[in-house]
């Protein structure tokens, strides 16, 4: 990659990915607002646990071949076959799993209903991988406008038609089979858009340089989602289905908005950064950089949400969501919290340090699942707040992995803290005038305005911190509006 080239093709990467990120979440984030009107907390509870299952599997569904692929300096037609192949075996075993343990992940938790959707996600394990290779080769190739396209596609099938389902009364199995026409279309249009498709006849010659490329990393991603989602088989365990519900819909904002973040800027800056370290160049400015803009976006709207999350909760989702709202605060202080550090694998995947990887998401599993189990045994808030625990031993391991690496100090990300925490007590000034109103109830017209406000003091912070993130927004306008 030309270096003088690089920042623009970063850029233009990262917009496409943001572009696909936000258009993906925002269609999910407004389907999830007729589905809970349109499903009780139990039935959605019976998704969510048949999901957590499917989710623990598909940490392992790839084996890491995605990043193998985009990384494998010397590949070939062979190679990709190969991966092909592996990547069929894999996923049609752990599909095959998922069907044969239905009638147990049912029995457990005495809902019959969650077999039929385990069954309904277990095919999508067979459709996935047909496009697997083709999307990585697309990802290697730079072709993130062309992978736009193919998510934003898939996400409105998902989202549509899981809505449409769900209010001709199919329950649970609306988001279930709503996936599945999702990956399969997404399966479809991966394939169309890649010229070459000789990999379709898998092999097996290199399996050996594959699964041992790709175990370590396998089992750091399936630790962490185990830990992600053994989370909610514990609650689930202590309380019904409707509880974990409504963790889930606790949940569901803040995920979605730190992840529109982090993951399109990870799917950029990984092969970036990689890039950087093999000829040489250090990476501790950019990852200060990267916490410079995580926490000024992060902590404004988090503390806003926070300081009027009963009321928001239940505007956004119906009065049967009210629990969640009042273990809002407490989850959006955990998610704030992962924004103080970069995460992990976007340092130590770069250095090539797998084990690492799977040393520190090991601890901090086992701390998580250990303080959750408590908490869960006490109730819905205690285990909220066991999840700010969780997030702040995690950001303790990822300080002192990363710290030999990046060669900084804590207090090096001192001045992006300080920044951002002024700009997110300036955004967050309307909410608490609602806040301080004593009021549990939030009109649109209201919630729109606090937004605009927001918004406008957020943009006052930046300027008055000289905040970098200012410079970014107004190189897009000029770009944008030609000035």
């Amino acid at each position: 990659m030309d270096q003088g080239n690089q920042p623009l093709n970063i850029r233009r990467s990262i917009a496409w990915t943001f572009s696909e990120q936000t258009l993906q979440y925002g269609l999910q984030f407004v389907a999830s607002i007729f589905i809970a009107r349109l499903l009780t907390p139990d039935e959605m509870g019976i998704f969510v646990l048949a999901m957590s299952v499917a989710a623990v599997l598909t940490a392992l569904r790839t084996f890491g071949i995605g990043n193998y692929l985009i990384r494998e300096p010397d590949l070939d037609l062979s190679k990709i076959r190969t991966a092909f192949g592996v990547m069929l075996l894999v996923s049609w075993s752990l599909g095959l799993g998922l069907y044969l343990g239905r009638d147990f992940v049912a029995g457990f938790y005495d809902r019959p209903g969650i077999g039929p959707v385990m069954t309904v996600l277990a095919l999508s394990f067979v459709v996935s991988p047909l496009g697997a290779p083709a999307f990585s080769l697309m990802s290697r190739e730079m072709r993130f406008k062309a992978l736009h396209n193919i998510g934003f596609a898939s996400s409105f099938v998902n989202s549509g038609l899981g809505v449409l389902l769900a209010y001709l009364g199919y329950s649970s199995m609306a988001l279930a089979w709503g996936l599945l026409a999702s990956t399969i279309l997404h399966s479809l249009l991966c394939l169309l858009a890649v010229r070459d498709r000789r990999w379709l006849r898998p092999s097996l010659v290199h399996w050996r340089q594959i699964v041992s490329f790709g175990g370590t990393l396998s089992l750091s991603t399936l630790i962490a989602s185990a830990n992600a989602d053994g989370i909610k088989f514990l609650l689930g365990a202590y309380m019904s289905p409707a509880g974990v519900a409504q963790f889930g819909r606790a949940t569901q904002v803040p995920r979605l908005f730190r992840q529109g973040i982090f993951a399109p800027v990870s799917r950029v800056l990984t092969p970036a950064w990689s890039e950087d370290i093999r000829q040489g160049r250090p990476i501790a400015a950019a990852a200060e950089k990267l916490v410079a803009a995580n926490t000024v976006l992060v902590w404004p709207a988090f503390l806003a949400m926070g300081l009027i999350a009963e009321p928001f909760i239940v505007l956004v989702y119906g009065e049967n969501w009210r629990p969640a709202g009042q273990i809002f605060p407490w989850i959006l202080l955990s998610h704030a919290l992962l924004a103080l550090l970069p995460q992990p694998e976007q340092v130590l995947i770069p250095y090539g340090k797998a084990g690492a990887i799977l040393r520190l998401r090991s601890l901090a599993a086992a701390f998580s699942l250990s303080t959750g189990a408590y908490g869960a045994s006490l109730g819905l808030e205690a285990f909220a707040i066991s999840r700010v625990g969780a997030a702040c031993f995690l950001m303790i391991l990822v300080f002192f992995a990363v710290r030999p690496l990046l060669g900084v100090e804590l207090r090096s990300f001192a001045a992006c803290y300080l920044r951002a925490g002024f700009v997110a007590l300036l955004a967050a000034v309307p909410a608490m005038a609602f806040r301080v109103t004593g009021r549990d109830s939030l009109t649109l017209l209201e919630l729109l305005a606090i937004v605009a406000a927001s918004a406008g003091l957020w943009l006052l912070g930046i300027v008055i911190t000289r905040h970098f993130v200012w410079g970014e927004l107004r190189l897009v306008a000029r770009r944008a509006f030609g000035y």
